[in-house]
């Protein structure tokens, strides 16, 4: 599957990671040695909705809260299905089944995580906590697209600004990665898969720039 590595929960003896959702969006499991729980977060306001059957009095608000709080900003990886069994001097002992990373996992997403381009993407804009910063890349973006001449003429002729996202993205992942660019399928997968790690939009400074850049033209 697609999702971050997991974190160690504090509020229950348990441990949560983020997941790129087979459904589309994104969602946090949180395991415990006997049971599991799944939860949606909502782009607009990265809110969380419970996802399927889940045990309120064991799996609580609380509990959701502190794994969407631990798990942001972390990576998506391909990554196998995780146990809890245990744990040993107040450490999860975790086992993951790396045999079943791939299943129910969209093709195009495994090219993207399993690439260089991704993973110097990541390295880019990773923080000393080892967290993405969606900060960083948004500067960085906007720093490129008011230097960069096509952008003007994509904005000029009032493309759309995920169009514009994507050639943007394209680009500044090509020159991290030696000049080598995505196919427009693979700038999709992409850059979906770069704003499903986010609970919300996670290139919504560079749309507000964009945006501005196109009502004064």
């Amino acid at each position: 599957m697609i999702r971050t590595q997991t974190v160690q929960l504090n509020s229950i003896e348990g441990v949560a990671y983020r997941q790129k959702l087979t459904a589309g969006g994104s969602g946090i499991t949180v395991i415990t040695a006997n049971d599991k729980a799944v939860a949606t977060i909502n782009k607009r306001d990265g809110s969380f909705a419970h996802y399927g059957k889940v045990n309120e009095k064991v799996f609580t608000d609380e509990i959701f809260n502190e794994a969407v709080a631990l798990t942001n900003g972390l990576p998506y990886r391909l990554l196998g299905s995780v146990q809890l069994t245990g744990f040993e001097n107040k450490e999860a002992k975790t086992v993951e089944n790396s045999s079943d990373a791939q299943e129910d996992t969209e093709k195009a997403d495994v090219t993207v995580v399993c690439s260089k381009t991704y993973d110097d993407f990541i390295a880019a804009y990773t923080d000393k906590n080892g967290k993405f910063s969606y900060q960083l890349m948004n500067k960085d973006l906007i720093q490129f697209a008011s230097k960069s001449k096509k952008v003007t003429e994509l904005i000029n002729d009032k493309r759309g600004d995920d169009e514009i996202v994507r050639y943007i993205v394209n680009i500044k992942a090509s020159n991290l990665n030696k000049g080598l660019e995505m196919d427009d399928e693979g700038t999709k997968a992409f850059v979906e898969l770069l704003d499903s790690m986010e609970a919300r939009s996670a290139f919504k400074e560079l749309k507000v720039w964009l945006r501005e850049q196109m009502k004064r033209k």
